[in-house]
């Protein structure tokens, strides 16, 4: 790519920016239905099988703090979408309708995002994050020392 075709501002802003812009496109999608993209995620990973609150809060700890994360599992509970027995989170029957009806909107912004590159870079640029993240991946991540 020459110089020219080179976006002037530096990844850190288009990560941000992306990450903003699809927070906001789920929250816009799910509002309907009075969630945001915390609660769909949560709902999603209790729908895959349920979970203490530690292991749900680590498999979101890269969206949110912890407390932030507690608050959205104790609106779902309010809600009676989640409940907890044994140590283990879990969705109720009425969680398990949320989550199906939800789970069309949330497809409809994964294809928003999928139609807005190339198919064949879509694969591409998640490879390239990927590689992103296992490179500065702690503690394997060295910079060098300005001279």
């Amino acid at each position: 790519m020459a110089d020219e075709q080179v976006p002037r501002r530096p990844i850190g802003w288009w990560l941000k920016e992306a990450d903003k812009r699809l927070d906001a496109a789920f929250d816009r999608r799910l509002e309907s239905r009075g969630v945001d993209r915390r609660a769909w995620q949560m709902l999603a990973s209790l729908a895959s099988r349920p979970m203490t609150r530690s292991e749900l809060a680590d498999s979101l700890a890269s969206f949110d703090a912890r407390a932030v994360l507690d608050d959205v599992v104790v609106g779902l509970h309010e809600r009676n979408w989640v409940e907890q027995s044994a140590e283990l989170l879990r969705l109720t029957e009425e969680g398990e309708h949320e989550h199906a009806a939800l789970v069309p909107l949330v497809n409809d912004v994964r294809q928003l995002v999928a139609a807005a590159l190339p198919p064949d870079e879509y694969g591409t640029l998640v490879r390239l994050l990927q590689q992103l993240v296992a490179a500065l991946e702690a503690p394997h991540s060295t910079l060098p020392l300005s001279q």
